[in-house]
């Protein structure tokens, strides 16, 4: 609906915050993504060794790290209406990790009924 008085400056500022928000947890997961497969590719070219504990262990903080920042970025959607988020899983696929869950909540896992997971879409869809 169009406000007969024209955008006020306190709805720009509004939406200015939401884009740098939205735009800093995107570079921050852009960069926390490109960390995950970096750790994952030095992993699977190392021969067995001490080094590869090593190695997983960066793995895994890497994903750790990737997981929290697509969850940061999943709760700002949430917070802004948008629901859907299979675009951020499309956009940022973290590797696949044997014997690792995903994370709570994380729009890849299968079951949206996980403890963290995003319920109130799911309820939503499923009550009419």
């Amino acid at each position: 609906m169009a406000n007969k008085f024209g955008e006020l400056p306190v709805e720009r500022e509004i939406a200015e915050e939401i884009a740098n928000t939205l735009g800093r947890v995107g570079r921050r997961l852009k960069s926390r993504h490109r960390e995950a497969w970096k750790a994952l590719a030095a992993l699977e070219g190392c021969p067995e060794s001490a080094r590869k504990k090593r190695l997983e262990k960066a793995l895994s903080a890497a994903m750790d790290e990737a997981e929290r920042a697509r969850y940061h970025l999943i709760v700002q959607r949430e917070a802004m209406g948008l629901r859907d988020h299979r675009e951020v899983e499309k956009k940022f696929p973290l590797p696949k990790m044997p014997g690792r869950l995903p994370a709570a909540g994380d729009p890849a896992s299968l079951s949206l009924f996980s403890f963290g997971g995003f319920l109130r879409g799911r309820r939503r869809k499923i009550s009419g």
